[in-house]
C-alpha cells in the first residue's frame, strides 16, 4: 500500500500540517530571540538574525512533521500487509477475505448477480506436513497457490483462510462453463503432483460451493455454510466437491447440540444399556448378550448411538461413557446366567487408549465378573491404528482370559495378515453380507468364505443382523451356528425378577420358540 493510498493521510492534510508547524516554529523564534537576544549580536542585526532562527525552526519543524507522518503511514502499511496479507503466499488473509466477501455480498443483493465461494481445503494436510516436514509443507503451499492462481479467472478473489485451506471469490459471469465443469477441472488441474525440490508429492481435496446472496448475505455464515459443504464433500470421499444446501445446516446444528449436551446427559444419567440375544441355533439355548447403549434424552427422546458415538470419539467423552458402558455390562451381567456372557463393543478410541488393559482389570475385580463371561468387540479399523500396540492389549486381554471378537469382520482392513498376528477369539460377520445372503449369490459366497476362515484359525463365529428365517436357515447351512438379530429379539432393558433375576419375557418367548 502506498502511503498516499491511506484515505486519512491526503496530500492537501499534509500540506496542512507541514504549513501549520512552520509557522508555529517561527512565531516561536520571533519570541525567543527577542527574549534572549535584545537588540543585535556580533554585529548582526536582531531583525536578520530572527530571519535566519524562523527558517531554520520552519525547516525543522517541516522535516519533523515529514518524518512523523511518513512514519505514521509506514506503520500503518505495516499493520495493514500483516493482517490483510499472507506471509508465506501473498494471498490475503482470513480477516481480509472476510471483508471482500462482505462486500461481494452487498454488491449482489443489490445487484442480483450471483457470487460463488469456493473453499478448497488440502485433505489431511496437517499429516501431509508432518511427514514431509515443515519446509517442504511451505514450499507445498507456494506451489499450490502459483498453480491455483493459473487454473482461476484472473479477476477472481483468492484468500489463504487455513493451514491448508484457501477461498476463492469468483463472479457468476466469470466461470467459463458450467460451474460444475469448471470444479471437476480445477479439482482435476489441483490434484497433479506437484514437484518439490526433494520429491513429488500428491495431494487430495475436498471442495465447498456457496451461492451469494442465495445462500446468506453474512460473510461469516458464508464461510460457516462453505466448510458444511466442504466437509460433506470430504465424507463422500477423495476429491469430491458439494454444493451447500439447507439441510448440512441443519444437521451442523444437531451436532452442534448433541456436543453441548453430551457432558450433561453422562452426568445426567441419561444412558442405558440395552441387551440383544445371542442365540444358538441348534440348541435354541442363548449364550450371550450384547450390550447396546442408549441415550434417551428428557425432551428429545431416543438419540441414536450412531448420531452421538462419533462426537463422543471427537470430543473426548468416549473415554467416560466407554468406561461407564463396561463397567454397568459387567455388573449386569451378574444376573445373566452363569453360562451367557456380556459383549461390550469398544471404540476405536477407547480401545487405544493409555490404560485401557487396566481399566478392563479394574471394571473385572470391582464387579467380581468371571473372565471367561465378558467378549470384548472390536473392528478391523481400531487393531490396525497402531499394530504393535494393538497386539500387545490383544495378548494381555488374551492372557486375563476374555475373548476379543472382530466386530463387522469383511468391511474394514483388507490386509487379512492381522488374523495371524492378533490373539482374538471371534469373527462376527457384519450385517451387511447377512442382510443380502438370500437374495445375492456373493453375499453367500463371502458368508461362507468367513465360515471357512473362522474354522482354519481356530476361533469361533456369529453373524449379526438376521431378520429372517431364509437367512438363519443359510445361515446355519453355511456353518455358522451363533446368531443376533431382530429375528430373535430386540435389544432391551434386562427385567431382573425374584427368583430367576436375570431372564426378560422376550428372551424367554425366543428361546421357547427356537
Amino acid at each position: 500500500m502506498l502511503a498516499v493510498s491511506n484515505p486519512k493521510r491526503t496530500p492537501v492534510f499534509r500540506l496542512l500540517t507541514i504549513a501549520s508547524s512552520g509557522i508555529g516554529s517561527f512565531v516561536l523564534g520571533i519570541w525567543g530571540l527577542k527574549l534572549g537576544l535584545g537588540d543585535g549580536i556580533a554585529g548582526i542585526s536582531a531583525g536578520m538574525m530572527v530571519a535566519i532562527m524562523a527558517a531554520l525552526c520552519a525547516l525543522a519543524a517541516a522535516g519533523a512533521a515529514m518524518s512523523f507522518f511518513a512514519g505514521v503511514d509506514e506503520s500503518a502499511d505495516f499493520v495493514f500487509n500483516e493482517t490483510h496479507f499472507d506471509k508465506l503466499t501473498g494471498l490475503l488473509a482470513r480477516p481480509a477475505m472476510v471483508g471482500k466477501i462482505a462486500e461481494a455480498a452487498c454488491t449482489t443483493s443489490r445487484t442480483g448477480e450471483p457470487m460463488f465461494l469456493i473453499d478448497i481445503d488440502i485433505d489431511r494436510f496437517k499429516q501431509v506436513n508432518d511427514a514431509i516436514g515443515y519446509s517442504q509443507g511451505d514450499e507445498l503451499i507456494r506451489a499450490f497457490t502459483r498453480r491455483l492462481k493459473a487454473c482461476v479467472p484472473q479477476r477472481a478473489l483468492i484468500g489463504r483462510i487455513g493451514a491448508g485451506e484457501f477461498a476463492v471469490l469468483l463472479p457468476d459471469n466469470q466461470v467459463q462453463g458450467t460451474l460444475e465443469s469448471f470444479i471437476e477441472r480445477l479439482i482435476d488441474e489441483m490434484m497433479e503432483p506437484y514437484e518439490l525440490s526433494t520429491h513429488m508429492q500428491s495431494v487430495s481435496l475436498s471442495v465447498g460451493i456457496v451461492a451469494t446472496p442465495k445462500d446468506g448475505i453474512d460473510p461469516v455464515l458464508i464461510l460457516r455454510r462453505s466448510n458444511l459443504a466442504l466437509q460433506n464433500a470430504r465424507a463422500s470421499g477423495v476429491g469430491n466437491w458439494s454444493v451447500f444446501h439447507a439441510e448440512m445446516g441443519r444437521v451442523a446444528d444437531h451436532r452442534q447440540w448433541i456436543e453441548s449436551e453430551l457432558h450433561t446427559a453422562f452426568e445426567r444419567g441419561d444412558f442405558d444399556l440395552h441387551y440383544q440375544p445371542q442365540l444358538d441355533l441348534p440348541t435354541g439355548r442363548i449364550v450371550g448378550y450384547e450390550a447396546l447403549i442408549r441415550w434417551r434424552h428428557p425432551e428429545r427422546g431416543m438419540i441414536p448411538p450412531m448420531d452421538f458415538i462419533p462426537i463422543a470419539e471427537e470430543t473426548g467423552m468416549i473415554g467416560p461413557i466407554g468406561e461407564w458402558v463396561l463397567r454397568k455390562a459387567c455388573s449386569d451381567a451378574r444376573h445373566l446366567p452363569d453360562d451367557c456372557f456380556v459383549a461390550v463393543n469398544i471404540s476405536p478410541v477407547q480401545f487405544m487408549t493409555k490404560d485401557f488393559v487396566g481399566i478392563v482389570r479394574d471394571t473385572m475385580t470391582s464387579t467380581g465378573i468371571k473372565p471367561s463371561r465378558l467378549e470384548l468387540e472390536v473392528t478391523e479399523t481400531a487393531m490396525m491404528q497402531d499394530r504393535d500396540r494393538a497386539a500387545t492389549i490383544l495378548k494381555q486381554l488374551a492372557d486375563m482370559g476374555i475373548s476379543v471378537a472382530v466386530d463387522d469382520f469383511g468391511t474394514g482392513y483388507s490386509n487379512l495378515s492381522y488374523l495371524i498376528d492378533f490373539s482374538f477369539g471371534k469373527l462376527k460377520i457384519d450385517r451387511s453380507f447377512v442382510s443380502r445372503i438370500d437374495t445375492d449369490t456373493s453375499s453367500g459366497a463371502v458368508v461362507s468364505t468367513i465360515v471357512g476362515l473362522s474354522r482354519a484359525l481356530g476361533v469361533s463365529i456369529i453373524a449379526e443382523g438376521v431378520e429372517t428365517e431364509s437367512q438363519a436357515t443359510l445361515l446355519r447351512a453355511a456353518g455358522c451356528d451363533v446368531v443376533q438379530g431382530f429375528l430373535f429379539g430386540r435389544p432391551a432393558p434386562l427385567k431382573f425378577k425374584a427368583g430367576d433375576g436375570y431372564a426378560t419375557d422376550e428372551v424367554r418367548r425366543v428361546a421357547n420358540l427356537h
